[in-house]
């Protein structure tokens, strides 16, 4: 293409076309308008662009053809034109089309750029990029719309539709114009939308008012699903958006009780989400929450415990009749604690310990307590070796330390998290039920039995067990000082009914133990034991006990530390 025709064409300036006129064009000169600039744009998409109706007018009559030419990025004329909002060349160019014979009359309508994009597409990202109103580009939408409605159900390569678009816009009268443009006979819907169901984006946009206008419009919308067989409740309960919540279960309840492919209800995705307002709505919603099991066998608990939602997970054993899923079975035989273990998700754990309906001892259909399916899962130099607490290559988060390396946040850690799992679960199992024992609390006989019998931890394992777990101590409470100040949100009172004596962070040792638990003057204050088991002082205070323990223990060769 000559720069001085790419010049003209810009900016629409005939007399640079000498061989043309208003009415007609040379025949030999059909080779200048054939010609594509480096972009692949033809003369036709220039002047498009620019909105120069004239010169768009003696190219399309001469040579109609232009009109389905793409450039390099897939974008016809009509494409350039709509972005700029030149509404005149648009209704040129979709007329030109409608009159070529043997050619479909709306194709150009459906062509789609190397995004995926139709025209319709194009004015509508147009219009959300804007953040505002632009009338040019609704005028030039409603256009669109009008000429070929069943275009607003076509996906991009973003799997987005014109309706998607639309509903992302914020503009009410052009979702309201393309829905009431739309056929609604039954069907329609399910065999003609392509991509992402405009309700589902509404919903993750959390556009209330959106919602409100496809339901008055065309209710069948909101009984679609996505290619999970979610359901618009699935969705909204998943990312914890309760006004949606509220108005979907409004219109119906019985959406509560719906599954999605894998077998998982609204509830589920709430409780995997973590939102509690979410999961007591959905609660309510059915008189018993224990027939709620996905595809895995799992219950809302298993769920909650996996994903490491300590809220949540304390919320449902306040409720009534949800105690007893505790210690129910997934396919696998795991237990909402043995998935909480496995996860290394050490507050869900610590929070399960502490109620005393949990029998921690049971074993899934591989023969594994949750206990064991930890210690599993740690590397052997965490077991047993010594780790230095003045190491200079350790960082907060357990890992050594480069120049180059991007602080690691403590509470996120994989590691920190899989020592603090284990560091509950170690004192649990070797020193507490012992504990119990010796002071008389209750505590079954077989159980009893079985624990007398085990032989108590090796001294040197014990040893460089209890150091790794004060390096865990002190990596906490550095962590936790910026946040010591905040006022935890259940004020460190429990009132949990079910609260267990044989909580690991209740236990009352014999005589003092060292000034090193941080303020805890030798004991686990009841009062505050949430709020310092938060801020590593619990750690710091069971490490402290069996110190004073093993200090105590009479020093004679081959003798266990007495339990």
């Amino acid at each position: 293409m000559e720069p001085a025709h790419f010049q003209a064409a810009l900016d629409g300036n005939l007399s640079e076309f000498p061989f043309c006129n208003i009415n007609n064009i040379n025949p030999d000169m059909s080779d200048i308008f054939n010609k594509v600039s480096p972009s692949g744009n033809t003369l036709l998409h220039v002047a498009a662009s620019r909105g120069h109706v004239e010169i768009i007018e003696l190219m399309v009559r001469n040579f109609p053809f232009l009109i389905f030419k793409k450039n390099y990025k897939g974008d016809t004329a009509l494409h350039l034109a709509v972005r700029a909002g030149k509404l005149s060349t648009v209704k040129i160019l979709v007329d030109c089309a409608n009159q070529i014979p043997n050619i479909d009359e709306i194709s150009l309508l459906k062509m789609k750029n190397n995004g995926g994009n139709t025209a319709l597409h194009e004015a509508l990202l147009v219009l959300v990029e804007s953040k505002e109103s632009v009338d040019t580009l609704v005028a030039v939408s409603r256009y669109l719309v009008t000429e070929d409605p069943e275009v607003s159900y076509h996906q991009n390569n973003a799997s987005k539709s014109p309706l998607c678009l639309a509903v992302e816009s914020d503009n009410k009268d052009i979702l309201e114009y393309i829905l009431k443009a739309l056929p609604h006979y039954d069907g329609l819907v399910d065999q003609c939308l392509e991509g992402k169901s405009p309700v589902h984006v509404a919903i993750e946009q959390r556009k209330l008012d959106a919602l409100k206008i496809m339901k008055e419009q065309n209710e069948v919308l909101l009984l679609l699903r996505d290619e999970k067989e979610n359901t618009p409740l699935h969705c909204a309960a998943s990312i914890g958006y309760l006004e949606g919540v509220h108005y979907l279960l409004e219109m119906s309840n019985n959406w509560a009780l719906e599954r999605n492919k894998e077998g998982l209800y609204p509830l589920h995705l709430a409780c995997e989400n973590g939102d509690v307002k979410v999961t007591d709505e959905l609660l309510r919603k059915w008189p018993d929450p224990t027939e709620l099991i996905d595809n895995n066998g799992r219950n809302i608990l298993h769920v909650a415990a996996k994903n490491g939602r300590e809220e949540v997970v304390r919320f449902l054993l306040k409720e009534d009749g949800i105690g007893k899923l505790m210690n129910e079975m997934d396919k696998d035989g795991n237990t909402p604690f043995h998935l909480a273990a496995s996860h290394h998700h050490s507050m869900v754990v610590a929070s399960m310990l502490w109620d005393k309906r949990l029998n921690p001892d049971l074993v899934n259909y591989q023969g594994l307590t949750a206990y064991v399916i930890c210690l599993s899962n740690m590397p052997r130099k965490v077991l047993g070796q010594r780790t230095n607490i003045n190491d200079g290559n350790l960082n907060a988060s357990g890992i050594a330390d480069h120049k180059n390396s991007a602080q690691v946040n403590l509470k996120r850690s994989k590691e920190f998290q899989k020592m603090m799992t284990l560091s509950i679960l170690f004192m649990y199992h070797e020193f507490f039920k012992r504990w119990c024992i010796r002071h008389h609390h209750p505590i079954s006989s077989t159980k009893r039995s079985r624990i007398k019998n085990k032989p108590p931890p090796r001294k040197q394992d014990l040893n460089n067990t209890i150091n790794n777990l004060f390096v865990v101590a002190a990596l906490i409470v550095g962590a936790a000082f910026a946040g010591a100040l905040q006022i935890p949100m259940d004020g460190g009172k429990h009132d949990d009914d079910h609260s267990s004596p044989s909580m690991l962070m209740e236990v009352q040792p014999e005589g003092s133990a060292s000034d090193a638990s941080f303020g805890t003057g030798g004991e686990a204050p009841r009062a505050v034991d949430r709020r310092r088991w938060r801020s590593g002082n619990g750690l710091i205070w069971i490490v402290d006990l069996c110190r004073s323990r093993q200090n105590r223990r009479p020093a004679k060769k081959g003798k266990m530390l007495a339990s």
